[in-house]
């Protein structure tokens, strides 16, 4: 009996091991299963890197590495300190619901407004204007202020360009006008133009000159744009900003121009020598040009996957003296996070233009 009762359980052990095998199940103690299941994401970031001592010499194919040493690991999220006094916004945010899901919606116009009456919120359309390159027409959405055309002023001009998958309705669906018409009303933002251009498949394909989006915007849009509209037409009424790679056109745009802007912002730049050569790119043109009167602007969310060469034009500029802000913000590369930081940028884009229109030049 006891030995039947042996075989039975051998049985039963063999049985269970026949069973643990064919469901894929590995016992073997020299190959454990593993105890978690690894998953993609973005790794931490110092909110502030070391700032270099020395100016480099030459420019290499690949940017400057970042060594362990030169990390400082900390918890807090303050802006690194400009290098001059610059025009100071309030901190406040406004209080604008902005569902960025939404799809923009704004008439096209050939022959647009030549008025915006000073009781309205301001008006958004889309148009067309020419160009010798990358098409003989291209698209570019457009905000007008209140009162507008009705005192022969020429209001100054942001240009925003939008990320690489995104088109001219970018800065619309993250809540321009929302903010405009709450900041202008409220006196926290002088009035303004906004022109969103849509770069297309130039934006990706091209890195700079005449045959870029640099040469587009330089060439063809601002002409158009102070011919046709009541314009501060001087380089003291235009900034331009952008969003990724965005950032990257009105960064390398300003720095290869600085006498058309007053000030460039790239917000989450796309920032990489191994996509643009140095003969175009911010990081390198940054040498090559005279910014002392040009105000500049950087910010990216903390955990900002492109957050590498936005730390090295970073460093590249404080080493050599030229004063810019970097703000490192909670977030990512996102939507959300240029929604949640949009009141800020026009802060900043205004910060130096009179709030009253009866200051602004008469229009050409």
């Amino acid at each position: 009996m006891d030995s039947s009762l042996a075989r039975n359980r051998f049985l039963l052990v063999y049985l269970a091991f026949i069973v643990l095998t064919l469901s894929g199940c590995n016992i073997s103690s020299s190959n454990p299963l593993p105890t978690y299941v690894p998953t993609l994401g973005i790794p931490p970031t110092p909110a502030r890197i070391q700032l270099r001592s020395e100016v480099p010499a030459t420019f290499t194919a690949e940017p400057a590495a970042l060594e362990d040493s030169e990390v400082i690991q900390t918890e807090e999220l303050e802006p690194t300190p400009t290098l001059r006094p610059t025009a100071s916004f309030s901190p406040t945010p406004l209080n604008i619901a902005v569902n960025i899901y939404n799809t923009v919606e704004a008439p096209f116009h050939r022959n647009w407004p030549d008025q915006i009456p000073c009781e309205s919120s301001g008006y958004v359309f889309k148009s067309q204007y020419s160009s010798e390159v990358g098409g003989s027409s291209r698209g570019f959405h457009a905000y007008l202020p209140p009162c507008y055309g009705t005192d022969n002023r020429g209001f100054p001009v942001i240009y925003l360009i939008h990320g690489s998958i995104q088109d001219s309705t970018h800065w619309l669906k993250l809540g321009l006008a929302q903010y405009a018409k709450a900041g202008i009303e409220e006196g926290r933002f002088p009035p303004f133009i906004a022109i969103m251009p849509d770069s297309g498949y130039l934006g990706n394909i091209s890195s700079g000159g005449d045959k870029s989006i640099e040469g587009i915007i330089v060439n063809s849009l601002l002409p158009f744009i102070d011919q046709n509209f009541c314009t501060w037409s001087e380089a003291g009424g235009r900034t331009i900003g952008g969003i990724s790679r965005g950032g990257y056109w009105a960064l390398e745009t300003a720095f290869r121009n600085p006498e058309h802007f007053s000030a460039a912002a790239g917000h989450s730049s796309h920032l990489r020598l191994e996509t643009d050569p140095e003969k175009y790119n911010p990081l390198a043109t940054y040498a090559l040009a005279d910014l002392t009167n040009l105000r500049i602007w950087m910010d990216r969310g903390e955990k900002d996957f492109l957050r590498v060469g936005q730390d090295q034009l970073h460093t590249n500029l404080t080493t050599a003296g030229i004063a810019h802000e970097y703000w490192v913000n909670p977030g990512g590369h996102s939507d959300a996070y240029w929604a949640e930081h949009l009141g800020e940028y026009l802060d900043w884009h205004t910060a130096e233009w009179p709030k009253a229109r009866e200051l602004y030049p008469l229009c050409d």
